[in-house]
């Protein structure tokens, strides 16, 4: 267990998760608020931090492992709880599921119209309860938003279920497909801004207080604005 190896420099997962989470492909170095935020907490409680760039399936399993001590941006659904100890929440937003097409494709105007489609997911995402223990639609899972935007691009599926527009429009643009529309159909979702680590981590307290400081005294939303963001 990585708790056990030392107090003094923690194990995190990061992953390309604009625009909160930065990843610059040439040279693989990494920013971003939600890095800076958790850095300081770990500062100020005496610790540091050694990230690693990890797709976010292997760090739900390594978060049940207790192979990593901390991931960012983890949302909380029922499935982890049993798992994840989650510090935070840093911020609350209510943030729109929504559903992405080909714009030569149909509309997908109510949740029965994703009956007969083929859908693109991402692996290890929660998205809605219905949507997530929907047995009967046809999900293509695939590891990140990359492929997502080239097999809709493709007309390998037919529709995404994104959590994440923006990170999915810079796959878009990358490739400059301009072919794709918003759905009419979308879920409303409050969501908030967790950290995962893996449950009963014996730093989870002292993380959860820090971060409620830091949150209260203002000192999230400053880092934030170091970005041009909001913390919502």
């Amino acid at each position: 267990m990585s708790t056990a190896i030392s107090a003094q420099s923690l194990k995190a997962d990061f992953r390309h998760r604009p625009p909160e989470m930065l990843v610059d492909s040439a040279t693989n170095q990494l920013s971003g608020p939600l890095k800076d935020i958790i850095e300081e907490a770990a500062q100020q409680l005496g610790h540091s931090i050694d990230w690693s760039v990890v797709p976010f399936a292997r760090s739900l399993n390594n978060l049940r492992s207790h192979g990593t001590d901390i991931v960012p941006r983890v949302i909380r659904n029922d499935e982890r709880e049993k798992f994840v100890q989650y510090v935070g929440p840093i911020s609350e937003q209510v943030k729109n599921i929504m559903f992405v097409t080909r714009s030569d494709g149909a509309d997908v105007k109510s949740y029965s119209d994703l009956s007969g489609l083929n859908i693109g997911v991402k692996r290890g995402t929660a998205y809605f309860k219905q949507f997530d223990q929907d047995n009967s639609l046809r999900k293509v899972v695939v590891n990140d938003d990359f492929n997502l935007a080239r097999m809709l691009q493709a007309k390998r599926i037919d529709a995404i279920v994104v959590l994440d527009m923006g990170a999915l429009e810079s796959e878009f643009k990358a490739t400059n497909f301009t072919g794709y529309k918003s759905a009419t159909y979308f879920y409303p979702n409050r969501i908030g801004n967790y950290y995962g680590m893996p449950k009963n981590h014996p730093l989870s307290g002292a993380f959860n207080q820090k971060l409620e400081e830091m949150v209260k005294s203002g000192r999230v939303a400053e880092i934030y604005s170091k970005y041009g963001l909001t913390a919502k």
